[in-house]
């Protein structure tokens, strides 16, 4: 069934996060004659990071390192990629977005960003993640006088909050930018809200990694799969997870159900970028044991996400409406597609269109 109170949370979220952003614009000094010169910034700016810790930053900040990749696409979004000077290798070699940082020189890993290629870039800031792919020894870049903001910018409850705080860094424009962004953010997860709330019962839903593992309860993808109007059915084959991502064999899965198994069957690949290559990884998950039986293969609802970064990060919104469609299609009155279209439009990407592949039979 689906979860009224999440579904409650995440529009009642919505509204606070816009009064939220409405009070910064007005604190930071906006008003009805227009946009407020630069020139009146404040000199600083206090971060709080997600882990509670408070970081005070001279603003508006002209030079600055991102090994966080929702960071380094929410920059894109603010309009400040021109002050960005050093990123890390999994941002540069991200097949969706890493070509906007093309010229841009790479740093070291986002665990182990190099301090001295930051400083000869003129560099004293750098953005990482707080709780996930987290840089491993932040003393070691404070100790050469640069400061660390750990920021994570994902999190359905939680991107927003974060971006507003990542735009506070850069000036007035970033942060008009910034409440682009949320608006379309908070209409679009405010109208899914909605429809699944009107939903009697829900679908169920088993996703993996590429790697084999699946989404547990611990994870943000399984509250993603119910604001939807699905179900995960790896809530009932791991109960008391300790990790976001766990390995389920083979034989719980068919045996799902009554041997159904599940109804919904999707795998994140970020590493497939043509039909063909979909359709081959595809015909590997098919082809495992007893799953020709399962209601998922049988009705054609095995899905090959492709477009990985719409499932977490600043596209998520867009990854939401995409399942939703899949379980419940012609309900909603918006598409991840012309989403999509909407983002690349909206601020400046080129993002591939294909979403993902389904498999259907002759």
């Amino acid at each position: 069934m689906v979860n009224k109170k999440l579904i409650s949370v995440l529009v009642a979220a919505v509204i606070v996060g816009s009064i939220a952003g409405a009070a910064l614009m007005i604190n930071s000094g906006a008003d009805d004659s227009g946009d407020p010169p630069e020139a009146d910034y404040p000199s600083s700016v206090t971060i709080t990071q997600n882990d509670g810790r408070k970081v005070t930053v001279a603003t508006p900040v002209e030079k600055i390192c991102v090994v966080n990749p929702n960071a380094a696409e929410l920059m894109q979004v603010l309009n400040v990629t021109d002050r960005v000077v050093g990123v890390s290798e999994s941002i540069a070699k991200d097949t969706e977005f890493g070509y906007i940082y093309d010229d841009v020189p790479t740093i070291g890993t986002y665990s182990t960003p190099n301090g001295e290629k930051m400083l000869d870039l003129g560099c004293k800031v750098v953005i990482g993640q707080c709780t996930s792919m987290a840089i491993k020894d932040t003393t070691v870049l404070e100790d050469m006088g640069i400061t660390v903001i750990l920021l994570d910018c994902y999190g359905i409850g939680q991107l927003t909050d974060d971006l507003r705080q990542l735009a506070t860094l850069f000036g007035y424009e970033a942060q008009t930018r910034a409440e682009e962004y949320i608006t379309i953010y908070n209409e679009t997860m405010a109208a899914v809200g909605q429809a699944s709330a009107a939903l009697g019962s829900s679908v169920t839903a088993y996703m993996e990694l590429s790697n084999g593992k699946a989404y547990t309860s611990r994870s943000e993808m399984s509250s993603l799969i119910e604001l939807a109007g699905g179900y995960n059915i790896v809530i009932d084959l791991v109960e008391n997870p300790t990790s976001s991502t766990s390995q389920i064999s083979n034989e719980a899965i068919i045996a799902y159900d009554g041997g159904k198994g599940p109804e919904y069957v999707f795998v994140r690949e970020g590493r497939i970028v043509d039909e063909a290559a979909a359709e081959q990884k595809y015909q590997s998950l098919a082809s495992r044991e007893g799953w020709s039986s399962m209601e998922a293969v049988k009705n054609d609802h095995v899905y090959i996400i492709t477009q990985a970064g719409m499932l977490s990060g600043p596209r998520i919104y867009i990854g939401l409406v995409y399942l939703f469609e899949v379980f419940h299609p012609g309900v909603l009155n918006i598409s991840s597609a012309e989403l999509l279209e909407e983002y690349n439009h909206a601020f400046g990407y080129d993002i591939d269109p294909m979403l993902g592949y389904r498999h259907l039979s002759a």
